[in-house]
């Protein structure tokens, strides 16, 4: 469905702009991303491996907890190079590849941006329902592993297991 969209209809640099669009897409999928969380990525946090692709460092955006500071939290993904996703993470890569070594941060926009482009390529689908997929991906892959998935996307497990399952048919089509 990601490949079949026109993308956004752009006046220049179409090409160009449709290879960042798509890579936004793919990282908040295959990584599990918030939307602000994506936005912070930089291109040298991604390290190709043999397998894989590796994000390292990711600032995770956690909830403040009332009358205390906003947790800051970090942690890895990897982006699959063999399988079923791999094709996801070919999309971040053609991308990574347009950027010059002056281009430090991967998406110059702000959150409603983002918001715009996800829906115009994914017009049935939402940022939360692209994260809550992923969630379900990796919880069928690791065999049913709560624990496991919870820690991975840095959640607690009580709130994981209320949403996961279907989670993305909670949310509203845009």
């Amino acid at each position: 469905m990601l490949m079949e969209s026109k993308g956004w209809p752009y006046r220049r640099d179409v090409e160009k702009y449709l290879k960042r669009d798509r890579a936004l897409v793919a990282v908040l999928y295959l990584a599990g991303l918030r939307i602000s969380e994506a936005l912070k990525l930089r291109k040298s946090q991604f390290v190709k491996r043999r397998d894989y692709v590796f994000v390292r460092s990711i600032e995770l955006s956690k909830s403040r907890v009332k009358g205390k500071p906003r947790r800051i939290e970090y942690r890895d993904a990897r982006l699959p190079l063999n399988g079923d996703r791999s094709d996801l993470t070919k999309l971040v890569q053609d991308y990574l590849e347009t950027l010059e070594e002056k281009d430090t941060i991967l998406f110059r926009f702000g959150n409603t941006r983002a918001w715009q482009i996800v829906t115009w390529l994914l017009p049935s689908f939402t940022c939360h329902w692209l994260r809550a997929f992923c969630e379900d991906y990796l919880y069928d892959a690791w065999d049913h592993d709560l624990l496991a998935v919870s820690d991975y996307v840095k959640v607690d497990p009580r709130t994981l297991e209320l949403y996961l399952r279907k989670r993305h048919e909670r949310y509203p089509v845009a």
